[in-house]
């Protein structure tokens, strides 16, 4: 036996959880209720149930049976009426889950529960902020109520900061790491999120900067003269040049003649046959300038 405690909750709550959480898509056909037990079939994804609910004193038991796509879909046909919601299933901590049910058929309507199993855990629970007023006593909000007579009229909800507050640090710590965005570059505020929870804070108001304090003034100091240049280094005496082999040579053969000639008595001597015995070698002139 478990207790369901039913509240409503603002549409736009509704809105901005299931774009960050995502929603199933649910239909159920009910057949005329009967005393005590409760009757319909669910159609889930691609998953059918008849399924028997039994009440007593406000606790509920329900039995479940699996059947066949295409039974399901001729037990849809012959129901006495039907409802559709799309259902988004959220953790508030401490190992409870709420399912947040948005009726698309017959109506519009939303609703949130939580399901308890024993009275204790039901009247111990913390309502949460953004939870709105409670109709757990109220048959107009069940499924069945709604399904065959069709959605109540809540009326207009009122949606608190606090409540605003509560829903942002509810779905926060998936925001950005799901499926519908991406983790903030370089910590940046962004998102439908930041931007809400910037609305729903207060924000202090923005003090005006001092006055900028004015600049130390300070002396020029006078620039540094530019370096002397380097003297040019002179440049190595050009070497002497070399004597031509041919000086030498004239240099040994005037010696040698000289040599000679003083060698021979009265200088140049005659032979019998009246030719002179020594003839002066003739020298030939000294050539100072290198021939081309």
């Amino acid at each position: 036996m478990t207790l369901v405690r039913r509240f409503q909750v603002a549409p736009a709550l509704v809105r901005l959880i299931r774009k960050e959480r995502g929603s199933s898509r649910i239909t159920e056909g009910y057949f005329p209720p009967q005393s005590g037990r409760t009757s319909f079939v669910r159609v889930d994804g691609g998953q059918c149930h008849l399924v028997l609910v039994t009440s007593d004193n406000g606790a509920a038991s329900e039995e479940r049976t699996e059947v066949p796509r295409a039974h399901g879909d001729a037990l849809l046909d012959v129901c006495a009426g039907r409802a559709a919601y799309d259902r988004t299933q959220v953790a508030l901590g401490n190992g409870r889950d709420a399912v947040i049910d948005r009726y698309v058929a017959p109506g519009t309507v939303d609703v949130v529960s939580v399901v308890f199993d024993t009275p204790d855990e039901a009247g111990g629970f913390p309502v949460p902020p953004w939870f709105g007023p409670e109709v757990s006593t109220d048959p107009a909000y069940e499924g069945r109520s709604i399904a065959l007579q069709g959605v109540p009229q809540p009326g207009e909800i009122g949606l608190s900061n606090a409540a605003l507050d509560a829903v942002l640090d509810l779905i926060e710590p998936r925001y950005g790491f799901g499926r519908y965005a991406a983790p903030s570059r370089n910590g940046d505020e962004g998102g439908v999120v930041n931007a809400l929870r910037r609305i729903a804070t207060p924000q202090p108001e923005p003090t005006p900067p001092p006055p900028p304090e004015p600049e130390p003034v300070q002396a020029h100091e006078p620039a540094p003269p530019p370096p002397a240049e380097a003297a040019p280094e002179p440049a190595p005496p050009a070497p002497a040049p070399e004597a031509h082999p041919d000086t030498r040579i004239d240099d040994v053969i005037e010696s040698l003649s000289q040599a000679l000639g003083a060698a021979v008595p009265g200088g140049e001597a005659a032979r019998d046959d009246g030719t002179p015995a020594f003839e002066r070698w003739t020298v030939r002139p000294r050539r100072t300038q290198p021939t081309p």
